[in-house]
């Protein structure tokens, strides 16, 4: 078995991906579950294929992926501190992993919502990940949406592409989607796949 297969199939850490929606259903109007974490895991581990990493660098970004938001389990304030304190329990007894794997994963769980100390390819992609999780498929149903989430909803799907010594981004949407709306409300989900994308030795490019 795959390290990340049994991470994947760990009874605590599915419980926590279940329940992470509920713990905060006043606060969340898009899923950081299962959903979720299925899509950055895909994501994570393509974006590291293209790069050409070694499937021990894939490895290690899956299992970053499906950790990275279950820190939500203990309230949303400070989540990817608590998720990188929670994944090194879960981690502490691995004995496939050396110390510095282990390393790579937390750390870049840690830094996976503010980009502010990349240090591995696996963050960098883990970030890109992350922020391009934007779609109809992520929101969560729940009555009077505001406009910003509405707009989501006009999001069918992202993808990632490289073309010479740019990443590309591309957003499948509807003609009712307005990008102009997304950027004034996610200035984030633009600057920091930009900023991983460079650390990793490229440009960026969003396409809708």
């Amino acid at each position: 078995m795959h390290i990340y297969e049994k991470y994947r199939a760990h009874p605590e850490i599915n419980r926590i991906l279940d329940a992470v929606n509920q713990v905060n259903a006043d606060i969340f109007s898009a899923c950081h579950g299962q959903f979720h974490a299925a899509f950055v895991v895909e994501k994570t581990a393509h974006i590291l294929t293209l790069l050409s990493y070694s499937a021990r660098v894939v490895e290690l970004g899956k299992i970053a992926a499906l950790l990275h938001d279950i820190g939500n389990i203990a309230g949303r304030k400070k989540h990817p501190r608590k998720g990188a304190a929670l994944a090194a329990v879960f981690l502490e007894d691995e004995t496939e992993l050396s110390p510095e794997e282990k390393t790579i994963i937390i750390q870049a769980i840690e830094d996976h919502s503010k980009g502010k100390n990349i240090q591995s390819a696996v963050g960098a992609a883990l970030l890109i990940a992350d922020k391009i999780d934007i779609s109809r498929e992520r929101v969560l149903p729940r009555p009077n949406l505001d406009s910003w989430h509405k707009n989501l909803l006009e999001i069918k799907m992202a993808d990632v592409t490289i073309v010479g010594k740019t990443m590309k981004i591309h957003y499948t949407t509807t003609r009712a989607f307005s990008r102009e709306l997304l950027e004034s409300d996610y200035e984030k989900g633009f600057r920091l796949p930009r900023k991983a994308a460079a650390f990793l030795g490229y440009g960026c490019e969003f396409i809708s």
